[in-house]
């Protein structure tokens, strides 16, 4: 890369509001982007040789231990977590720890960690009826699949029936299409 495509790259990643770093085998930052400045308050110079574990603290870096081990095993890491900004508010973030391995042992691995909408969960149980396939929301209110899918995401409906379910609703229609 020349000097120019390096500055367009520093640029843009700066430019991210997912935090964005590379952190050697010794869980030392080698790099950071500005987002780690908003959400734990260190630019990247202070970033700069500082460890895993005095960036995350204790309780944080032992949550996310197994997903470390394993990105310095060579192995990609992708997992939900929630973080404290320093302004109090908690998020949801997606964390991708990708291994550096570099043709031979791992070198490092690179983290990016991108805010998820409050709607959206990796992971969650979903009260459906076994019958009509109502969804039952938080408060226990039973809402049309179709509604609960069109509130929490750009998903719109259209409807139809299989072939399976027309003779049931249609019978007759079976007969027409078969005489034809």
């Amino acid at each position: 890369m020349t000097m120019d495509h390096c500055q367009a790259a520093f640029s843009i990643l700066n430019q991210m509001h997912a935090m964005v770093a590379y952190w050697n085998a010794d869980e030392r930052c080698t790099f950071s982007n500005r987002a780690y400045q908003s959400w734990f308050g260190k630019t990247p110079e202070e970033m700069a040789g500082i460890s895993m574990q005095e960036l995350l603290g204790p309780a944080l870096y032992e949550l996310n231990l197994p997903h470390i081990q394993g990105a310095q095993r060579g192995e990609m890491q992708v997992f939900e977590r929630r973080l404290t900004h320093t302004s109090g508010v908690t998020q949801r973030f997606l964390a991708t720890y990708t291994p550096d391995p570099a043709g031979g042992p791992v070198r490092g691995f690179s983290v990016h960690a991108t805010e998820l909408p409050a709607q959206t969960r990796l992971h969650e149980w979903l009260p459906i009826c076994s019958s009509c396939k109502d969804i039952q929301n938080v408060g226990g209110t039973w809402h049309p699949l179709e509604d609960h899918f069109s509130r929490h995401s750009n998903i719109t409906f259209t409807h139809g029936l299989c072939p399976k379910c027309m003779p049931r609703y249609f019978p007759s229609l079976e007969t027409v299409v078969q005489s034809s």
